[in-house]
């Protein structure tokens, strides 16, 4: 577990000659429980947000990192605590969104028993292939696969970017491998070693190679082009009209929590975002901020899901 403080609640002014007989208590530690390992493209935003939130809340806030379990044990150390708002889960779509359209038996219902406060950063997926590859192009994949008969080996490292590869089997009409990974990282090696057909990966984890030369990306699949990749198509761009998916995160707290202060967490996300160093920051990475809060977040919550869950009927039809 790695923790580490950003932000410490103030001092009380200048002293006095008389000593209070009664001293408030200090503001509780807020924790961010992050599902992820310390250093993760996740990781790395808890802890920029954690400092700057910490400032505006003027309050002490941690990130926790507890990965495993498909985010299941980062959930879990939210609900084991009270619903006092002091422990904040930060949850990708993976965690709230596609592990619930996957298994029914999940272990909570990220409908019930978390509430969002406000949405982090949304960005679409990448979809590659190695620069020795004869795969330059979405089409490429029909032209070569149609023709061989054979499965596509898409590689993979979640549940979401599995069940995106059986949407792309289902829209170009080509039989899919999955090929599953423990991470993002050895799965772009294999495919800039040409070892690996095609991956999907988040825009992030693959743009440093894709300048470099090392990688191509065929499409993405937001509604628009992605600001790093602007002359990279979008699958909706080539006539996948409904082909649009993201990845994204956001901030949760336990059900039950006080109504006041998930609306006053949610309004300094949102005053961070409006900020230079917020604008600053969004300008640095792929994609955008996330910027909706509480029930409207909610309600995109419940259209992911019932986007995966899709895929994943149709998937078991074919």
């Amino acid at each position: 577990m790695e923790r580490r403080i950003f932000n410490t609640s103030l001092l009380a002014g200048a002293g006095s000659f008389l000593i209070p007989q009664v001293v408030a208590a200090a503001p509780k530690t807020i924790r961010i429980i992050v599902p992820f390992t310390a250093g993760s493209g996740s990781d790395e935003g808890a802890r920029f947000y954690a400092e700057k939130l910490g400032e505006i809340l003027n309050r002490s806030i941690v990130v926790e990192n507890k990965p495993g379990a498909s985010g299941l044990i980062a959930v879990k150390t939210v609900l084991a605590e009270p619903a006092d708002g002091n422990t904040v889960l930060l949850a990708s779509n993976s965690v709230v969104a596609v592990n619930p359209a996957v298994n029914p038996n999940l272990g909570y219902d990220p409908f019930k028993e978390i509430v969002p406060v406000h949405g982090m950063g949304i960005s679409s997926v990448a979809m590659i292939s190695g620069k020795g590859s004869d795969i330059n192009e979405i089409k490429d994949i029909q032209e070569k696969y149609r023709k061989i008969k054979a499965p596509l080996a898409v590689g993979n490292y979640s549940d979401g970017y599995r069940l995106i590869s059986e949407w792309l089997s289902q829209a170009l009409g080509v039989e899919v491998s999955p090929v599953n990974y423990k991470g993002g990282s050895p799965m772009v090696t294999d495919i800039i070693g040409n070892r690996l057909e095609m991956g999907l990966n988040d825009i992030g984890g693959i743009l440093q190679m894709y300048r470099g030369g090392k990688l191509n990306v065929l499409a993405t699949t937001g509604n628009k082009r992605d600001k790093e990749l602007p002359k990279v198509p979008t699958m909706m761009e080539l006539g996948y009209k409904d082909f649009e998916t993201y990845v994204w995160t956001s901030l949760y707290m336990k059900k039950g929590t006080d109504a006041g202060w998930i609306k006053e967490f949610a309004a300094a996300v949102a005053k961070f975002q409006a900020s230079d160093a917020g604008k600053a920051y969004e300008a640095s990475r792929p994609g955008e901020f996330l910027s909706i809060s509480m029930d409207e977040m909610g309600e995109f919550q419940r259209k992911e899901f019932n986007r995966f869950k899709s895929i994943l009927e149709k998937s078991r039809k074919v």
